[in-house]
């Protein structure tokens, strides 16, 4: 999976893959660096960041990686 970018609130964020099993994702920019994934349920959730991370708006980046990236079959 190629690097991309989603932009919130005039914010880019870089999704990379991180895992294929279980699905993780690195989220990062300049000022942030997260790993975050999806539960059985649906819900997003962080899985680490660095201390000095600022919070980001996980629904909403993982709502963009949702449309980009469809759960495969």
């Amino acid at each position: 999976m190629e690097p991309f970018i989603v932009t919130i609130n005039n914010v880019d964020y870089q999704v990379s893959l991180h895992s294929a099993f279980p699905r993780l994702f690195d989220v990062y920019n300049k000022n942030i660096s997260y790993t975050i994934g999806k539960t059985d349920a649906g819900n997003w959730v962080y899985i680490k960041h660095e201390p000095s991370s600022a919070v980001i708006p996980l629904e909403q980046i993982g709502m963009v990686i949702d449309e980009h990236l469809p759960e495969e079959q």
